[in-house]
């Protein structure tokens, strides 16, 4: 004789005695019987209901957290820095490894004038990926404003070593004038004009240091060029 299948004795355990006008041990025993395999059942099936819905959140969490983290980044803007830090938290949260919800999150903080948070999410970053050159410019700047300038300058060496960008030799040229080392300044500034040509801001620091080294000529030429491509805009 074949072997009854679960769903056999399932249905056998569960099906209704008829109605007897005194219930015997049997039919106590098979009510029991009834009792328990209606509640084994009704458990397992809530286990396996609730590992589905843990399943599925758990493997949609990196989707969560990029969607977190998108809208993070829309409001990176002065008024909306504390929208997006709790944005790049909730991300972190559901997917810790991700290091560039600790950047933005730094420099929310650091906008917000939280240094010191700022510098941990940096570091948390450069942790997870340490060729993450923006995190090196955003500890440069923070560190300029701690007064720490020998490790600014570090950190803006470290960003331009990485990978070179006019924000890097500008900001790192802002240190050597404040430094007054104006002719390391113009060397960056030249550099961060051979990165953006179209960036009046170089222009217009780069002739701040050659006023500052004397050369005039120069710094009426840069001065000149910062005006016209400002009028073009």
């Amino acid at each position: 004789m074949a072997p009854e299948s679960f769903l056999t004795r399932w249905l056998d355990a569960v099906r209704p005695l008829p109605p007897t006008p005194a219930m015997d041990e049997t039919h106590l025993a098979q009510r029991r019987r009834q009792r328990r395999l209606i509640s084994y059942t009704l458990l397992l099936f809530g286990f396996g209901v609730a590992g589905y819905y843990i399943y599925d959140y758990s493997a949609s969490a990196p989707i969560r957290a990029r969607a977190a983290y998108d809208e993070g980044m829309k409001n990176m803007r002065p008024g909306t820095y504390a929208d997006a830090i709790d944005l790049f938290t909730r991300s972190i949260d559901l997917s810790p490894a991700m290091p560039e919800a600790f950047l933005n999150r730094g420099i929310a903080l650091h906008n917000m004038s939280q240094r010191n948070a700022a510098l941990d999410d940096l570091a948390r970053a450069l942790e997870m990926d340490p060729p993450l050159t923006r995190a090196h410019e955003e500890r440069g700047r923070i560190y300029v404003e701690n007064r720490d300038l020998e490790t600014a300058l570090k950190e803006f060496s470290k960003s331009i070593a990485l990978r070179p960008t006019t924000d890097g030799y500008y900001q790192r040229g802002l240190l050597y004038e404040s430094l007054g080392q104006h002719q390391k300044a113009v060397d960056d500034y030249d550099k961060a004009i051979v990165e953006m040509p179209e960036a009046p801001f170089a222009y217009r620091a780069r002739a701040a240091a050659k006023a500052n080294l004397g050369d005039e000529a120069g710094a009426k030429l840069d001065r000149d060029a910062a005006l016209r491509i400002e009028r073009a805009r």
